[in-house]
């Protein structure tokens, strides 16, 4: 027999009230308290119906604590007891001397085996602390093993510990310090990143220096081109157009450049004889003006010397001789004019073709020489101008990956640290579950302060008998579990037959309206839609009917929610529940509100023993 039956069976020996009502295995758990477990042996082996005062000894200490005579306690009630008068005993009766005898007999009876139990109890315990010994000496190494380890296990928990603490502590610090450099950056002045500097310095040196390169190409490659070719100079003659780019190009010309350099050349070539023959004309006139003045100065050097003979006839001999001399050389002069000199200028001005486009060539190379320095020039300026811009991209490119990576890594540290405190407090709701302790024996009642399974027990609503219980047992939870499985498994299907009736009445609601639209509008030709239907008190009436409709289920919605309400409100508050099923015992059972109010009792009374 187990401790619990052993407690049962002591209570109907007392003649407890409704102690066969009570289930043996409600009181296993009252055994489990070492403190508890002495008390409630010594109750089992040695409380009595003789310890039990009976409803006509009550009623008298109550009259004679009414009478106001007062009751003996303590020292008072010992004198009293030592000094009273034993001569009563004289005067009792056989019947209640045997009496007296049969109680006293059945009380040594039950000593001597109380006695036995005891010593049976002392054997069972000497051995039992025998193995103890032997156990708790088998058990010294493996206690001092056991201990090493945690002590190693506690060394490197606390190194752990240490290396966290100080990882937090630099993790905080950087944290710190960006916290305060991102502070620091609300500053335009003294802003920390260059992505929050000023860029308008920048911009209006670019735009100067852009201004001053775009001078510079029109000064070098539009402006100056008419200096370099000689442009100014209405005398000259000359192939380079220089209001043609296209023409200053060595290689790769364009079929009408080529035509319009042999034009120019054709005219340079008939404009050639008549600007040879100017050009000699003008050299001729040249001389004869130098040979007029030398003339001039030899004369008049001999007439300052007087180199000149004063006669007369002498001065006109030589006079006629020069005359002669003159008339010779003009007729040479003419000679060759007339015959030599166009000759020599058809051969010469096939000899200033080549003249020409060998100049003209020097002069495409000279040009394309000045465009390629110039060209190289600019591209050069050009090139610091993006080396500059790229540059500022790259810096503000190592940047923003340096703020992407600083980003990651905070996010990453949260996504850690989150993780880090949510395993802690789940670990520390594990830990604080009583379902977790390790129990020596099986229990077949539940731990009052097993949150979980009471939590279950009011989620699945036990009633009716289980109610009655003073404590909850796993078997009945079983059960009552098994019940409600199979009340969800009927919820469901009357759900599906409720869903699957209610589409066919949808169905045969839509075929119904159906016929009806097509009876009321059948024939209608409009082109607005369907006609109304007449006559107007059927409309007046249908929307009537729907505005009733809407109102029904806006109430029936708001009774709903209300119910919801209640209904969250009772299931998340066990005692508001316990107190409405105590409020339908009242009007309804009024006996098993008596019970129930008993059972609470008993539940108030089991806690304070406990």
């Amino acid at each position: 027999m187990n401790n619990g039956k052993k407690l049962k069976e002591t209570l109907k020996r007392l003649d407890y009230p409704e102690a066969h009502e009570l289930q043996a295995e409600a009181f296993d758990w009252l055994f489990e308290n070492d403190a508890v477990a002495p008390f409630l042996d010594w109750f089992i082996d040695n409380v009595g119906p003789a310890n039990v005062l009976s409803k006509q000894e009550i009623a008298e200490f109550h009259t004679l604590e009414s009478s106001g005579d007062g009751v003996l306690e303590g020292e008072k009630l010992n004198t009293a007891l030592r000094s009273s008068n034993t001569g009563d005993e004289d005067d009792l009766s056989p019947e209640k001397l045997k009496d007296d005898i049969e109680a006293m007999e059945e009380e040594l009876h039950r000593a001597q085996k109380n006695r036995k139990s005891l010593l049976q109890l002392r054997n069972k315990l000497s051995l039992h602390h025998t193995s103890l010994t032997h156990q708790l000496t088998k058990l010294t190494p493996v206690e001092s093993h056991t201990e090493s380890q945690y002590k190693n296990m506690l060394e490197n928990s606390q190194e752990d510990n240490f290396k966290v603490n100080t990882s937090l502590d630099d993790l905080n610090k950087t944290i710190t310090e960006l916290v305060a450099l991102s502070a620091k950056s609300l500053d335009t002045q003294h802003a920390p990143f260059m992505s929050q500097q000023p860029l308008q310095a920048f911009h209006q040196s670019e735009e100067s220096y852009t201004q001053a390169l775009k001078q510079f190409t029109k000064r070098q490659f539009f402006e100056g081109i008419a200096q370099l070719a000689g442009h100014n100079e209405g005398s000259r003659y000359e192939l380079l157009e220089v209001s043609e780019p296209g023409s200053l190009v060595i290689r790769g010309e364009q079929c009408h450049v080529t035509e319009a350099d042999c034009e120019e050349l054709a005219r340079l070539k008939t404009l050639y004889p008549a600007s040879q023959r100017g050009y000699m004309k003008a050299l001729l006139e040249e001389s004869r003006v130098t040979a007029a003045h030398r003339l001039a100065e030899k004369r008049l050097d001999s007439i300052s010397h007087q180199l000149y003979p004063r006669d007369v006839h002498s001065l006109s001999e030589k006079l006629e001789q020069c005359e002669r001399q003159k008339n010779a050389a003009l007729n040479q002069a003419v000679q060759i004019w007339e015959s030599e000199i166009p000759r020599l200028l058809e051969v010469n001005a096939s000899l200033q073709a080549t003249h020409i486009l060998s100049g003209d060539y020097n002069l495409k190379v000279a040009r394309q020489d000045y465009f390629t320095s110039k060209q190289e020039k600019l591209i050069e300026l050009l090139s610091v101008q993006r080396a500059r811009k790229e540059f500022l991209d790259m810096a503000y490119e190592v940047e923003a990956h340096h703020h992407r990576a600083t980003h990651r890594l905070m996010t990453a540290s949260t996504k850690l640290l989150q993780q880090d405190l949510t395993m802690h407090h789940r670990s520390m709701g594990f830990l604080s579950d009583p379902d977790l302790n390790i129990n020596t024996e099986t229990r077949s009642t539940v731990d009052s302060r097993d949150q979980t399974v009471n939590r279950l027990h009011e989620m699945i609503g036990l009633g009716g008998k289980q109610e009655q219980q003073l404590f909850l047992t796993y078997s009945g939870l079983l059960e009552d579990s098994r019940v409600f499985v199979n009340r969800l498994s009927s919820l469901r299907d009357n759900l599906r037959l409720a869903w699957d009736s209610q589409e066919g009445q949808l169905a045969a609601l839509e075929r119904n309206l159906t016929q009806c639209e097509n009876m009321v509008y059948a024939g209608s030709t409009t082109k607005d839609g369907q006609p109304v239907l007449t006559p107007p008190a059927i409309l007046d009436g249908i929307a009537q009917l729907e505005r009733m409709l809407e109102d029904l289920t806006q109430g029936m919605m708001d009774l709903m929610g209300d119910y919801n309400n209640k209904l969250k409100t009772l299931k998340s508050d066990p005692l508001l529940s316990e107190q409405r099923q105590l409020f339908v015992y009242f009007f309804t059972e009024p006996v098993q509100l008596k019970r129930q109010l008993q059972s609470l009792s008993q539940q108030l009374q089991a806690l304070t023993i406990s």
